[in-house]
């Protein structure tokens, strides 16, 4: 890692350039965004529980019927001059978790002071940890540690008494995301306004919301960020426009941000730029912080969010240092051909008919990418082919049963591959139902219909030095089915490592429709990773509700590119993500969003061929997911390069754009004619069923534990 300057040697320059230059800018209308100051959940029933520094705040009603209530509190009496008129305020909060779709939360002004304090809660934080001095509870306003009874308490249980009955603002929070009080949609807030504004002319006032979630429904409870979590981004923030009085100018902080004081500036910690100077547009020299650059060797340097976005970089926040900061991997993409998974060979039979495969889980040093070391991986071998990631292709045919003896030989290959591995090659948390620090697997075929003792439950793993036989019946219709391995407790690290396969099945149906095939049908396993710089995965130690990575590789490899010919390719693609949704489409461009995207016809989906193709020109799929299409490459001029891109959020669904990974894989299109036959209009008579003819209504109720 490299760093090139400092703020500190750098700053008196940017400030007397700026001071020699810059010409007063009328005092007139200011916005400034200030962050929380405290904030703390209430917890019910409990008295001497808390939240305070913990990473998040909880509003809503529990599974077992608990009430949750968050308190959060700003400090715009520091941030804005006396006298000045508020105009609009808007608060800025992210929602990471939550068992309800869309309910109200709202915001009521608080009549009492309350505590934030050193409590912190473990795990997901939705059980709070023993409340520490001075922290807010669901009876105590402070907590006194030493002497409970001596805590000052609310007029009543959970705050009741010591807020405004009436909302100062109320919207809908569904699905996780980031959110604003008001919503983008609705008129300005007259209620958070007046709040801010009596804050602002009466400080001992200024106690901030409690934010009051749907209650009187268990299940409704709503995580939010608070002002200590790690992802600096889901900060509470609070966005104020207002109006000094006129009297007043712009302070210029050590990190950039500008706040207007009362002339001639005595409260400015930083820079005062002088009287009727404001802070909209920003006039303040912008503080150099890490940038984390696009390379396989996790580059860092130090420089303004403008100069970072210039390199193509991602800024991590002005003062950061990269001394602080863990850069991604990032491999050029685009340099490396897409690998194409060999079709596995059986011991007896033969590969589409009925036949008896031996598939080995074997540990192997494999290239994800040409500027990356290799990296240790757990593929399938079939003997005849080397183990990899992903392992070999099975090909069946309908009503052509297989055996499939699954063995389980992983070895330490740091111990030179000869001891089988007694432990994890990642970090295992413990903690997950069933986990355990060893290298059991158990293969499932994922969309496969097939007898429960072959189906892989996740109880029936088995440790290395053992097999399994497994005969697959494939009693159903054409599809593209995949196996991977379905460990209790693990499987997110198995699948990780790289145990997974296509498994294809096929019928005549299928067979007389002329569809691509050959070099012209292509499986691609779409598929995230996180790297360290010495090419090993990097996933982290402890379990994660979701997890991305900061690349994406089609087939093991990251970003690859793959040749074309002019005319038709039946794309089989797997989201084999352990937590991304991907919506693709086929863009003119690499990391092009929004684009003008190519069309192109589904064909089938995970139960099979559908009854008539559909022309669209985006998919969205979950993990686990698999779609079935065909694009033509036919009209485009050789040369002509064609991205695979996506746009989902991460997580999903959020706002566009936060989270996501978009650029997938190159389609490199040349000047040979490819596969032009037609695709046929009609694919497989499907029955629809009539909902009239059940006899029978079935409620399920989902509950993520």
């Amino acid at each position: 890692m490299s760093c090139r300057r400092s703020f500190v040697q750098s700053q008196p320059v940017l400030l007397f350039t700026l001071l020699a230059t810059l010409i007063p800018l009328f005092a007139s209308a200011d916005v400034i965004t200030i962050g929380a100051v405290k904030d703390n959940t209430l917890y019910e029933p409990e008295s001497e529980k808390s939240n305070g520094a913990g990473e998040y705040f909880f509003v809503g009603q529990t599974d077992v019927g608990d009430r949750r209530r968050g308190v959060l509190a700003f400090d715009p009496v520091s941030a804005i001059p006396s006298g000045s008129t508020i105009n609009s305020v808007t608060l800025q909060l992210h929602m990471s978790r939550t068992k309800a779709g869309g309910e109200s939360v709202s915001l009521h002004r608080l009549l009492a002071d309350w505590g934030e304090g050193g409590s912190d809660a473990a795990g997901q934080e939705g059980v709070p940890a023993n409340a520490e001095a001075d922290d807010a509870t669901w009876e105590y306003r402070l907590y006194d540690d030493v002497d409970p009874s001596s805590s000052p308490a609310w007029t009543a249980l959970g705050a009741e008494g010591d807020y405004i009955g009436a909302a100062s603002e109320t919207v809908t929070v569904g699905g996780n995301g980031f959110y604003s009080w008001p919503a983008a949609s609705d008129p300005p807030s007259s209620g958070m306004a007046a709040d801010v504004q009596g804050w602002l002319d009466v400080p001992s006032t200024s106690f901030g919301w409690i934010v009051i979630g749907h209650e009187g429904t268990n299940k409704t409870a709503k995580r939010f960020g608070s002002r200590q979590n790690g992802d600096t981004s889901r900060w509470p923030e609070l966005i104020i426009d207002f109006t000094p009085e006129g009297n007043s100018g712009a302070c210029c902080a050590s990190d950039g941000t500008c706040s207007v004081v009362e002339h001639p500036g005595g409260s400015c910690s930083g820079t005062y730029l002088g009287k009727d100077f404001v802070c909209d547009p920003n006039p303040c020299p912008q503080a150099p912080g890490a940038c984390c650059l696009p390379t396989a060797m996790a580059t860092c340097q130090e420089e303004t969010e403008a100069d970072c976005g210039i390199l193509g970089g991602r800024f991590e926040g002005a003062l950061t240092s990269c001394a602080a900061t863990t850069c991604p991997v990032l491999p050029t993409p685009f340099v490396d051909l897409l690998p194409l998974p060999a079709p596995a060979q059986p011991t007896t039979g033969s590969p589409g008919g009925a036949a008896t495969y031996q598939l080995a889980m074997r540990e192997v040093q494999q290239n994800l990418h040409s500027e990356l070391p290799d990296t240790t991986v757990w593929g399938f071998g079939d003997g005849v082919s080397g183990a990899g990631y992903p392992g070999p292709t099975i090909e069946a045919t309908t009503d052509e049963p297989i055996t499939v003896h699954w063995i389980n030989d992983l070895r330490d290959t740091a111990q030179g591959g000869e001891p089988l591995r007694t432990d994890h090659y990642l970090d295992v948390d413990l903690c997950p139902h069933g986990a355990q620090d060893n290298a059991q697997a158990v293969v499932h075929l994922h969309g496969g219909h097939v007898p429960a003792d072959v189906d892989g439950h996740p109880d029936a793993t088995f440790v290395p030095g053992n097999q399994v036989e497994y005969e697959y019946p494939n009693n159903q219709q054409a599809a593209t089915l995949w196996y991977h391995d379905h460990s209790l407790g693990t499987t997110r690290l198995n699948v990780y490592m790289g145990l997974a396969g296509f498994y294809l099945v096929r019928d005549a149906t299928e067979a007389a429709l002329g569809l691509p095939s050959g070099e012209y049908e292509i499986p691609l396993a779409i598929q995230d990773r996180s790297f360290n710089v010495d090419g090993t995965f990097q996933y982290p130690a402890e379990w994660q509700d979701m997890y991305f990575g900061e690349t994406m590789l089609v087939n093991g490899q990251v970003w690859p590119y793959h040749d074309v010919k002019q005319g038709k390719y039946r794309l089989r693609m797997l989201n084999g993500c352990n937590s991304r949704m991907l919506t693709l489409q086929f863009c003119p461009g690499p990391n092009e969003l929004p684009c003008s995207p190519a069309s192109f016809d589904v064909i089938g989906q995970e139960g099979g061929l559908l009854p008539s193709p559909e022309t669209i020109d985006t998919i969205t799929i979950g993990p686990g997911e698999r779609v079935d299409l065909v694009i033509d490459f036919a009209g485009y001029s050789p040369g002509t390069a064609v991205y695979l891109v996506n746009s989902a959020s991460a997580p999903y669904p959020g706002p566009p754009g936060e989270g996501v990974l978009p650029d997938v894989m190159k389609f490199l299109v040349g000047s040979a004619a490819g596969h032009t036959t037609p695709i046929p209009g009609a694919l497989r008579p499907m029955e629809v069923l009539d909902e009239g003819d059940s006899v029978a209504d079935r409620y399920l109720e989902l509950i993520k534990g």
